[in-house]
């Protein structure tokens, strides 16, 4: 396992153009293809970020409501 993970970073150290950027993403950046896939890498974060944040709202939703649960139980207890 050693010895493999050793030769791959020495190949990728030896061959740099295995490390360059695909043609796409390489080219003048005022160009149609590059600025849509831009757009589209925005798109997908937005997407991304918009799940997330669903994710941590009801985390947040289900925090609130636990502790009103806490609280009227403890008031129900205490009457």
């Amino acid at each position: 396992m050693r010895y493999s993970l050793l030769i791959v970073a020495a190949a990728l150290l030896l061959l740099p153009d295995v490390l360059s950027a695909c043609p796409s993403c390489y080219s003048a950046p005022g160009e149609p293809m590059t600025e849509g896939m831009n757009m589209a890498i925005l798109s997908l974060m937005g997407v991304t970020g918009g799940v997330l944040f669903g994710f941590v709202s009801f985390f947040v939703y289900l925090r609130k409501r636990a502790r009103q649960l806490l609280e009227v139980s403890q008031v129900s207890i205490t009457d």
